[in-house]
């Protein structure tokens, strides 16, 4: 009796276009309809977090454990980084590039107070409470499809391709047309 191989390397494909394009990892498995409401549910989640927070919401420098979780969104995370990143560069232009380290405590330094002001004046800071529900929204998108990436990879390793069968209903099982 042999063994049956696994089919690695589809998962790990299967996985990476999950990461990459939220959905396109149950598409590649034939589950376009899946695929299709994961696409819109991550990347609205992500969105309207984005949209509440500003441009600032995915932060890598001031925030790194919220932008991890941002950035599982794929391509969306990595679109919010490139204009994050973008903003970051004209403030290191205007005021200097960040020093090596904050100050003790986890208070912030004069440099992220500077930073702040920055973003303030240009309209385009985090505003509390505001801020915290925009990191939430981003980073939640972040991890559910964690758990889309991890459903693809798995029905990928269990060799599973197209959409489920429709299964009828009892009632309609015993005959019952309604």
């Amino acid at each position: 009796m042999q063994a049956k191989s696994i089919p690695l390397g589809r998962m790990i494909l299967a996985a990476v276009l999950a990461w990459l394009v939220p959905g396109a990892g149950h598409a590649f498995l034939g589950r376009t309809k899946r695929g299709l409401i994961i696409f819109v549910t991550i990347g609205v989640t992500f969105w309207a977090g984005v949209a509440m927070g500003g441009v600032m919401t995915s932060d890598a420098r001031y925030e790194p454990w919220w932008f991890s979780a941002e950035s599982l969104t794929g391509i969306h995370g990595l679109v919010g980084w490139a204009r994050q990143a973008k903003v970051y560069r004209q403030v290191d232009a205007e005021i200097g590039s960040p020093p090596s380290t904050d100050a003790p405590g986890g208070r912030p330094d004069r440099y992220r107070m500077q930073v702040d002001l920055f973003l303030a004046r240009r309209k385009i800071d985090l505003v509390y409470p505001v801020a915290i529900a925009a990191l939430a929204f981003a980073g939640v998108a972040g991890l559910l499809n964690l758990l889309c990436i991890f459903d693809a990879a798995a029905l990928a390793l269990l060799g599973v391709h197209g959409e489920p069968p429709n299964q009828p209903t009892a009632d309609r099982a015993q005959g019952d047309p309604t």
